[in-house]
């Protein structure tokens, strides 16, 4: 160990609970840029096999699928994973194994991975068991890949700003709203025995409306119906009060940061 600090899970087993369809709904998909660079540097052999911790909806393992013959898509959250196989159905994609529980009690065969990925969810796991496990897992010669989204609380818009002045406001004492965003990790995986750790960032025009971006809030664990309660309709009020004063017309742009960080097995 040199000194790093890993972190540990501290949010509560249903700091989720009731955001799936949200979440499918109106995250911003990874743009198909960052999907293709992905595959290219990584070059997954034929009858691959991927494991997607923590997938949520499976918004990373879906989009990857048919660049494998098959798919682990691990989850704590049963409503994710419902939303998911739903998902999956829908795209007609059927390699797909859904695996209900704790990344870190996953039990995976030693060597027997060829491409580990953790979208947007590093941060709620047990960084350092997590990467100890992914190690054990892959194939020598194999890769991890971190990929991250950007937070709307870290926008540079008028709007974003406003966004954050508000959910400030209803939610106060509400922690790691800010950390799903696009990191680098490459010296964390450095550390745990992984080579050629590099991050890969991208960005992209997108535009959304009041309506996406209520239902981008209530996808996050700050933001949940769960967590407003009866607050929930007030908050949704105020937000397009406020919106509607920057924008008649309902439109908002934003650039949107993602990417990935890449590390390789030996």
């Amino acid at each position: 160990m040199t000194g790093f600090e890993y972190l540990k899970p501290n949010y509560p087993a249903d700091a989720f609970e009731g955001t799936a369809l949200y979440y499918s709904r109106y995250r911003v998909p990874y743009p198909q840029v960052l999907i293709k660079d992905l595959i290219n540097r990584t070059s997954p052999p034929q009858k691959a096999k991927l494991l997607d911790l923590a997938s949520g909806p499976g918004r990373v393992a879906i989009a990857l699928a048919s660049f494998f013959s098959k798919v682990l898509a691990n989850d704590v959250d049963a409503d994710m994973v419902s939303v998911g196989k739903s998902e999956a159905e829908k795209n007609k994609t059927s390699n797909i194994e859904w695996l209900i529980g704790r990344a870190e009690e996953l039990k995976i065969e030693s060597n027997s991975v060829d491409l580990i990925t953790i979208g947007e969810a590093f941060h709620r796991l047990d960084q350092s068991l997590i990467l100890d496990l992914a190690y054990r897992w892959l194939k020598p010669g194999s890769h991890i890949a971190i990929v991250g989204m950007y937070s709307i609380w870290r926008g540079d818009e008028l709007w974003h700003k406003r966004v954050s002045e508000i959910t400030d406001k209803w939610t106060p004492n509400s922690s790691g709203s800010n950390k799903s965003e696009f990191r680098d990790y490459g010296l964390l995986l450095n550390d745990k025995g992984f080579t050629n750790c590099t991050s890969y960032p991208f960005e992209f025009p997108h535009y959304c409306t009041i309506d996406s971006i209520i239902g981008y809030l209530h996808s996050t664990s700050r933001c949940s119906k769960k967590v407003l309660g009866e607050k929930a309709e007030e908050f949704e009020s105020e937000l397009k009060s406020e919106l509607n004063k920057i924008s008649e017309e309902g439109v908002f742009f934003e650039n949107i940061r993602c990417g990935y960080t890449l590390g390789k097995k030996p």
